[in-house]
């Protein structure tokens, strides 16, 4: 599968594919791993707040600091940050240290995938980006689809052999050490990648081509930001399901954006990088407008795992239009701003969405379609000619 690149770039994609195991598989079980720690709604808000403005200040650091250290060393020394991180948040031994492990956690987020993404368009080929980075998401979801098994089985199997719910949640988050076990040791192997140019000219037309794929990413981030955090409760909320069935949703969304986004390259090639992105949102923004009036669980599944691959699977073709549309050292910190943006107007999104929910559980997806279908029109408006 991944044969056709050079040795740095199938380390690369291996590593982080592996390691998003743990990745998402921590994601998933953090709020559980708090409750058990003895941690309210309120507290768990100010941990995951902290992680995220952090994230989202250093994804504007994450290009001065590896024009200074190259890609490899600014990704090397975000994962010892981030390992350092869960470390803190594993010994959870006072809720200082913990909120320290969510701030070095949310540093290694914001200088990790600007710069993975920058590091692995210059290792391969223009005419193979599209699908190297569909082929690295496809691996990193499927992981990421066993990491939420592991997730849901491992504590309450712990439980069952007569472990107490603490030591159970702690042991399995412990884990989620092992990202960096795959990750640290390949970032030794790999060779970096000269940047010939030490600094950035700030020219306007660099600045206006960054704010034209940050603008569409900020309105996104701002409509995912006001459903997506709240989908699980809301099948509970509408539907009256149980935890066990609803993360099954959530594991076949994984599973089947990881299988379909292998086809996607093939699409690129057929249609161009716009219109397959613009389509995909298009519908997308369709299926959202239309969910709230579905009134089974089974379909509504269904609908949310479509939507879920849809607007998803597109990412990765983003990323590497995007850095197809930059120079080298100019590549981590556009990608940085743009995802800066999106992680902002998210945050901000999330408040949006609890009042929304609050009044209603139709009003935040018709404003999350309505925000879809703005950015869509945006992106295609600014890069049609560039297809």
């Amino acid at each position: 599968m991944l044969t056709e690149y050079g040795r740095d770039a199938r380390i690369l994609i291996g590593a982080n594919a592996l390691g998003q195991t743990f990745l998402w598989f921590s994601f998933f079980i953090m709020p559980f791993y708090l409750k058990a720690l003895g941690y309210g709604m309120k507290t768990m808000g100010m941990f995951f707040s902290a992680q995220t403005i952090v994230g989202g200040l250093f994804f504007l650091l994450a290009g001065p600091i590896s024009l200074r250290l190259g890609y490899r060393k600014t990704l090397l020394s975000s994962a010892i940050v981030g390992l350092a991180g869960r470390v803190f948040q594993v010994s959870a031994s006072s809720w200082f240290v913990l909120l320290l492990g969510f701030i070095l956690v949310g540093v290694n987020m914001g200088l990790r995938q600007p710069n993975y993404n920058a590091y692995l368009s210059e290792l391969v080929p223009d005419e193979m980006r599209h699908e190297a980075f569909s082929k690295s998401f496809g691996l990193g979801t499927l992981f990421n689809s066993l990491g939420v098994l592991l997730a849901g089985f491992l504590p309450g199997y712990l439980v069952g052999a007569g472990l107490t719910e603490e030591t159970a949640y702690r042991l399995t988050f412990s884990l989620s050490l092992l990202q960096f076990a795959f990750v640290i040791p390949a970032l030794f192997i790999v060779r970096d990648v000269a940047v010939r140019e030490k600094r950035i000219r700030w020219e306007r037309n660099l600045v206006v081509k960054i704010l034209k794929f940050s603008l569409p990413s900020a309105i996104i981030g701002l409509g995912a930001g006001i459903t997506i955090p709240f989908m699980s409760l809301y099948f509970k909320i509408r539907f009256g399901e149980t935890l066990s069935a609803i993360s099954y949703v959530f594991f076949f969304q994984q599973l089947a954006m990881g299988l379909g986004s292998f086809g996607l390259p093939e699409l690129v090639r057929k249609w161009g990088p716009v219109k397959v992105i613009t389509s995909f949102q298009g519908a997308a923004t369709v299926l959202f407008a239309v969910f709230p009036s579905i009134e089974t669980f089974a379909l509504a599944g269904a609908v949310y795992v479509a939507r879920a691959i849809l607007m998803n699977i597109i990412w990765p073709i983003n990323s590497s239009f995007m850095m197809g549309s930059f120079k080298t050292e100019e590549k981590a910190t556009a990608n940085g701003i743009q995802q800066a943006f999106s992680t902002f107007m998210r945050g901000v999104g999330n408040s949006v969405g609890g009042t929304l929910f609050a009044i209603s559980l139709v009003y935040p997806f018709y404003a999350t379609a309505v925000l879809y279908a703005v950015a869509t029109v945006l992106f295609y408006a600014f890069f049609k000619r560039y297809n």
